[in-house]
């Protein structure tokens, strides 16, 4: 038999029942709605979450893709993505077709556009558009590089962050290889002074002397540079040697002792730079030498009461001792005043049989009489320009007339006859803008460049006549032939209060060009006339490293070739630059040593 329980223990329990089962159904109910949420975050996730990874994956290797096309190898310490691509864009600009610096196409910077558009793209997708690069990256990387300091809002410093470490995919091409000119951090060889103020020697050898007025108003320098170029030694002149014009005087070997004078006078004295001895002070002087051993000799004119020419005189010194003094006879047979000194020789231009003939002496370093009078030859004309060179066992003597070139060369054995070399026509209104005379012991040359027009419409030529002591053989190089197929940001700037763009000069059979952009720099072209115009370009200076004063912008430049390297001078806003540049197309600041 059952027994029934009472009601209310039944109610009871039914009422302990009833929130359990609703804990039960909440917790399925949150449970659920978390799977729900869970699901949904899943879904969003798939849907967000994953293209946004996937978009920053690509931008990383698309950004690291970009950098490499644009900026090459990674970053040096302290260096600057504005500074990368100036060095870039200074050696783009002279790269021939297809190469050539190009806002699309195969030419940098415009193979680079694929790898911005992807990576604009990628920043797109991962809602960052504002560091996408523009859709004309190319065109504002070259305006960027172009001025460095024109304010951009490129996203240059976003690029730059984004090098790999590991260099970036290899398919990706370099760019070309970053210039490495000198700048405005050069050190100055002087300051504060002007080409108007300064001599170089007439008759180059293997170093190189130059005069300077002084530096912000000090007293006038002198700057010997030893063969090769690679070191200068600069001190001020012997107080005596202060001239108002100083100007230097032809020595006859390196070794010599460096003489100034002031010609702005016709009664020249000569003074040692550094002793301030002077030479020929009672006397009309025609000229003067220096040699090894402290020698100095002095070509002196004697007058008459009523001022005729006499006599010639050569006196010659050692130290503050005097050699001799010895009359030079027979005299030339023309007037004194053109009679020249030419390193240890004494030219001039006298007729023979009817015709011009180019005579010399040496004069020495010894005591006694000077050399016999030597013939080198019959030249066209009277009226020409005479200029010599020293080699290391000979000396050059070259004359000129208009077009045409004669050239002898002398040594202890004697001498060659004169070889002659005439130019090609030159073109209506064409001007000398400079003419560089170099020699070693196997031949000798002279380079012209010829200026036609002004302004942007000026074009410019080179011409060299390059002799042996057999023949002479002249070339013409026309400077437009340089930039054929190449950016015209590389050619020359328009020429500018006088200054001309264009120098060249000669290094044996190759040719030095030398020439000022308005935006590329100060560049150099190094090669044998028939290789020159497919040869490289050499970015010497960037007037654009400057401050906000401009201080790396040039004024004018002068160009010193000797043995196997030049000097070029740039007349910078901060001072005076010297920049070395080798035969082999190496480029070097040189700084002055003051003693």
């Amino acid at each position: 038999m059952s027994e029934d329980k009472p009601e209310g223990e039944a109610t009871q329990a039914s009422a302990d029942a009833k929130p359990e089962g609703g804990a039960n159904r909440r917790r399925r109910i949150t449970i659920a709605a978390i799977g729900a949420l869970v699901l949904a975050a899943a879904a969003v996730g798939i849907r967000y979450g994953v293209p946004r990874l996937s978009a920053s994956r690509d931008a990383k290797r698309s950004g690291a893709a970009l950098f490499r096309c644009l900026f090459g190898e990674l970053p040096a310490a302290g260096e600057t993505p504005d500074e990368r691509l100036r060095r870039i864009l200074l050696t783009a600009v002279s790269l021939p077709d297809p190469e050539r610096l190009s806002t699309s196409g195969p030419g940098w910077p415009g193979r680079c556009a694929a790898h911005a558009e992807a990576l604009a793209d990628a920043e797109r997708r991962r809602g960052h558009a504002a560091l996408a690069p523009p859709a004309d990256l190319a065109a504002r990387v070259i305006d960027k590089a172009r001025d460095m300091y024109t304010r951009s809002d490129l996203p240059l410093e976003s690029i730059w962050s984004m090098a790999d470490p590991d260099g970036g995919p290899n398919e990706v091409p370099l760019p070309p290889a970053p210039a490495s000119p000198a700048d405005l951090d050069a050190p100055n060889l002087a300051e504060r002074i002007g080409f108007g103020d300064h001599s170089a020697d007439a008759v180059p050898g293997q170093t190189l002397r130059l005069v300077f007025r002084g530096d912000r108003g000090g007293p006038p320098m002198s700057c010997t540079f030893a063969a090769g170029l690679d070191v200068a030694s600069c001190v001020p002149l012997a107080p005596r040697a202060r001239l108002p014009r100083p100007h230097l005087w032809p020595a006859a070997d390196d070794e010599a002792p460096t003489l100034v004078a002031d010609r702005s006078s016709a009664r020249s004295t000569f003074y040692r730079a550094d002793t301030g001895q002077a030479f020929g002070e009672p006397y009309h002087v025609v000229g003067g030498f220096s040699a090894a051993k402290e020698v100095v000799g002095v070509v002196e004119m004697e007058l008459g009461t009523r001022g005729e020419e006499r006599a010639l005189w050569l006196d010659r010194s050692e130290g503050t001792r005097r050699l001799d003094r010895v009359r030079i006879d027979p005299p030339p047979r023309v007037r004194f005043s053109s009679v020249f000194v030419l390193g240890d020789a004494l030219a001039w231009v006298e007729p023979r049989a009817g015709k011009p003939h180019l005579l010399l002496r040496r004069l020495g370093a010894a005591k006694g009489p000077p050399g016999p009078i030597e013939d080198a030859g019959a030249l066209q004309h009277d009226a020409v320009h005479l200029a010599a060179c020293r080699a290391p066992k000979s000396l050059v003597l070259l004359a000129r007339e208009g077009g045409s070139v004669w050239m002898t060369r002398r040594d202890a054995r004697g001498g060659s006859p004169l070889v002659r070399a005439d130019e090609l026509p030159r073109p209506a209104g064409a001007v000398v803008v400079s003419e560089i005379v170099t020699c070693d012991d196997d031949a000798a040359q002279a380079t012209l460049v010829l200026r036609r027009g002004d302004g942007a419409s000026a074009s410019h030529e080179v011409r060299r006549a390059s002799c042996t002591k057999d023949t002479c053989k002249p070339i013409v190089l026309t400077v437009d032939e340089l930039f054929r197929g190449r950016d015209a940001m590389s050619r020359p700037a328009p020429p500018m209060s006088g200054e001309s763009p264009v120098l060249a000069a000669s290094f044996g059979e190759r040719l030095l060009v030398v020439w000022r952009t308005p935006d590329a720099g100060v560049r150099a072209r190094i090669a044998t006339p028939a290789a020159i115009t497919t040869a490289p370009d050499v970015v010497v200076y960037d007037e654009a490293s400057q401050d906000v004063n401009g201080a790396g912008r040039l004024h004018a430049m002068r160009l010193f070739p000797r043995g196997d390297a030049a000097l070029l001078l740039l007349h910078a806003v901060s001072g005076i630059k010297a920049i070395r540049i080798g035969a082999d197309g190496t480029v070097r600041p040189v700084h002055g040593s003051t003693g």
